[in-house]
């Protein structure tokens, strides 16, 4: 009996953790749970940016299809047009920065409330078109009666707000999504102001000139997500389908 008394305390000692222990292994868990967790967030990001590359590319693709069929492209869809592009059967736009008319172009898709096709965010995507040469570009044989090298698509994407260094100039219309902070919209990002930050219509940010940016993915800083029509490769489709010239 004494033995065992004598022994107990030790043994129990021998077989449980300290304090001490205990904090260091919660501390280690901890660690490796926050790292598992920013792979997983990373990992989402990352999927949700390719797949709006991949949307992007099918859009413009649409859009190109549109215009060997038309013979013109398609006006952006507004807050009040549920997806068709404004006014049905183009003209002069009533909006030149507006949204993907996806009803338009019958593209499949999740839609907001306004029926405007949204992306991985949550957020419309926007459109913008050229509206040049008296909006040429979005009106019924209006390519076809402009001399090819009189047409002058006004939009350019440069790589930053100021536009020093222009990316490509002669855009016909481009395509974008606002990407994940779209939602914590900071005015002091001139480039991302540059994108959509310019204007508010109808509840919705939209840029309000000509200029765009396409830059390098920064987390939190600019994640912006652009896509434009080639003038060149637009010419030669609509030649191809007979619209021109």
């Amino acid at each position: 009996m004494l033995n065992r008394h004598i022994h107990r305390p030790a043994l129990a000692a021998a077989a449980g953790f300290s304090l001490l222990e205990m904090a260091i292994v919660l501390f280690i868990v901890s660690l490796l749970l926050g790292g598992l967790l920013m792979s997983v967030t990373s990992t989402q990001e990352i999927n949700r940016r390719r797949d709006t590359d991949s949307n992007l590319t099918e859009y413009l693709d649409a859009l190109y299809g549109f215009a060997q069929a038309m013979g013109r492209l398609p006006c952006p869809a507004t807050a009040a047009s549920n997806g068709a592009e404004a006014p049905l059967g183009g003209g002069v736009c009533t909006q030149q920065h507006g949204f993907i008319p996806s009803a338009t172009l019958g593209l499949t898709g999740p839609v907001n409330g306004n029926g405007l096709l949204f992306d991985e965010w949550l957020n419309p995507f926007r459109y913008s078109v050229s509206t040049s040469n008296g909006s040429a570009f979005t009106t019924a044989n209006g390519m076809r009666n402009t001399t090819i090298g009189a047409l002058a698509p006004d939009l350019r994407v440069c790589t930053a707000a100021a536009c020093a260094t222009t990316v490509v100039d002669s855009v016909p219309l481009l395509i974008l999504s606002m990407g994940a902070d779209w939602n914590t919209f900071d005015a002091a990002d001139i480039d991302e102001t540059e994108n959509s930050g310019e204007a508010t219509i109808a509840g919705y940010r939209h840029g309000n000139d000509s200029d765009f940016v396409s830059a390098a993915y920064i987390e939190d800083t600019f994640d912006d997500q652009i896509s434009w029509m080639s003038p060149s490769i637009l010419y030669t489709r609509m030649i191809a389908a007979g619209q021109l010239p």
